[in-house]
Order: structure tokens, then sequence, then C-alpha cells
């Protein structure tokens, strides 16, 4: 997308038609030159800046809900505890002192003699909160999963960063209404800038469920994390994959939108990369079958433009999708409603 300024010079010709025919030959092509300068209307392109840094930025502040993160700080914690969250996470420590080394040094480092030990815990409630916190629920071979919960667990000593030692793992319950079989553990790699995919590995997730104060019984997943960082839950889908392009309007490209498949009535997330040769934005494995929304975000100078529309992913599929101008506000209520 182009904005273009319009430039009007001013034409102050000092020669009348009647002398401009006693003009001699020679002189002619220097007064095309001043007339062609003097054209009222002379149109100059400018891109927009690039918009997509700044769009994230502005979703990772104004959409997520503030309790999605929770910090828990601890003086000279010398026995087992049970942290819960307001949305219901649990997390487990046991055998504090051998549990957590340094992450830079390996050193093992005992909870019993930490003044300030910090334990954090970021939750991902919904499709929105993917969208605005930068993830996805793509693995790195380009596979959709569906999600049954997403954290990010911290925990630092005096200010220095923590990880489990080896053998050693926390307990995790992630509370979820409906509980399904074959779940395994997902791990992102934070060291790795811009790349929201994440590693998949062999490790089981648990159908599980525990107490209420109340008396009540509560359905979720429980994991055993290994790794301190981004953990999720999560099932590929099993049906055949396929290309899924969406075009947009001239002009909205990689550098001014961000483009998304919102699966319908499930958690589950995929960002759309930027052909430049083809101007599409695709993803290479779309599970054929499902319902999803289609999403685009654009911004153009200070105008942020909404794209959206529902579809079923087919078999190398483009889909055409238009893109309106809205307001910020409507924007980020969109992204919220997902």
């Amino acid at each position: 997308m182009l904005r273009k300024t319009l430039s009007t010079h001013s034409q102050n010709s000092q020669y009348t038609l009647s002398n401009m025919s006693n003009i001699r030959f020679p002189y002619w092509p220097l007064l095309l030159l001043f007339l062609a300068g003097c054209r009222p209307d002379v149109t100059e392109f400018e891109p927009y800046e690039a918009s997509t840094s700044a769009m994230s930025e502005a979703l990772a502040k104004k959409i997520p809900s503030a309790l999605a993160h929770q910090s828990f700080t601890f003086n000279n914690l010398s026995s087992d505890i049970l942290l819960e969250t307001p949305n219901g996470t649990r997390v487990f420590f046991s055998d504090t002192d051998q549990l957590f080394a340094n992450a830079s040094t390996g050193s093992p480092v005992l909870c019993s003699t930490c003044a300030d030990l910090n334990v954090a815990v970021t939750e991902v409630f919904d499709n929105s909160d993917i969208i605005a916190r930068g993830l996805s629920t793509v693995a790195k071979n380009g596979v959709i999963f569906e999600n049954g919960g997403i954290l990010l667990i911290t925990v630092s000593c005096n200010g220095q960063a923590l990880s489990i030692l080896p053998n050693r793992t926390i307990k995790v319950q992630m509370p979820n209404v409906e509980t399904y079989p074959d779940f395994l553990v997902y791990e992102r790699d934070q060291a790795v800038e811009n790349d929201t995919r994440w590693t998949t590995s062999s490790q089981a997730v648990f159908e599980a469920e525990w107490p209420l104060p109340n008396g009540g019984i509560r359905n979720g997943y429980e994991v055993l994390v290994k790794k301190l960082g981004w953990i999720a839950a999560g099932r590929p889908f099993s049906d055949a994959t396929s290309y899924f392009c969406t075009t947009l309007p001239t002009g909205f490209g990689g550098q001014n939108t961000l483009a998304y498949l919102v699966f319908k009535n499930k958690q589950a997330v995929a960002p759309l990369a930027f052909d430049l040769g083809q101007n599409r934005f695709c993803h290479s494995k779309a599970p054929a079958g499902h319902l999803i929304q289609v999403v685009s975000v654009s911004k153009l100078g200070n105008d942020y433009w909404l794209g959206s529309a529902q579809t079923e992913i087919g078999t190398n599929q483009v889909f055409p999708l238009d893109s309106q101008m809205a307001s910020e506000e409507a924007v980020f209520n969109f992204l919220k409603s997902l």
C-alpha cells in the first residue's frame, strides 16, 4: 500500500503566445524543460513504514487479561508448596532444595537459602491470547495442533534465572472443561526470536481431575514439566493437509499485515506467512475440512484495517479476503472475541 502526496508548482511564465512565437529555435528545448517542471500536479509516492512490530507490541499490551500473569515470592522456602492461580492452574514444588540450578552456571540452588525466590506463571486463556502473545499452535514441522493449555513458567533466585535440575520435574495441572486422550507436551525455545513454532515431544499429557474447595471437581490436564519456559498440551490434527492461502488487496503485505487461521470451536491458531512472489499469505500444512476464520490485521500509517471471513479449509485453496478500515478499539475488541 502506497500513500501519495500532491505538489503544485507555480506557473509564472513571462511569455505570451505572441512573443513565444518569436523565440529562436535553439531555445525551445530549454523552454520545454521549464514548462515540464511547471506541471500543476506531480504525484510523488512514499511507502508506508513497516508496522508489524508496532502492532504486535500493541496487541501484547491491550488484549491479555491482567489475571493471566501471577507472581509468587518466597523467602528461604524449605518445604513443599502448591501454587494456584485465580484461573485454577496448579503448580507443585516438592523437595525444593533438590529442584533447581542456576540457569547460566548449572550450579544447584537450594530454595532454603534463597532470600528472594520468585515464581512467575503466565496463562494463555484463548485464541486471542495466542495471537496477542505472539504465539501459535504450530509445531516446527508445520503441523497444526489443538491446544489444551499453554503456560509460561519462570523461576528466579535473587534475580538470577533458574532451570530445573536433570531428572527432576514440576507437576502442573491446567484446568479444561473438556479433556481428550493422546495429548503431548510441546515446548517453545524463547531464545529464537520471531519463531512462533513449537518443538514436539513424545512426553504424554495426562487427563486429570482434582477437588475444589467448595466440594466440586475440576477437570483438566496434568503435565510433568522438565524444562522451564513456554509449555503446551497439544494434539496434532490428523487430517490430510494442503496449502491454504489468502489474498488481500494490493499493498497489504508482510511489512504491514498480520494474518492468521483461527479454528472455530477449538483453541488453535496458525499464522500465515507472506509469500512475496505470489503476493499471498499462506500456510503449507492446513488440515482439510476444518471450519476456520481467516483474520488479517493491518496498520497503514495511523490507520488500522481489519479483514475477517469464515470458510472451510480445502485442497490447495486460495481464499480472497477483503480488508476494511476500522478503529483501533474495534480491532482489539474483535480479536478479544476470537
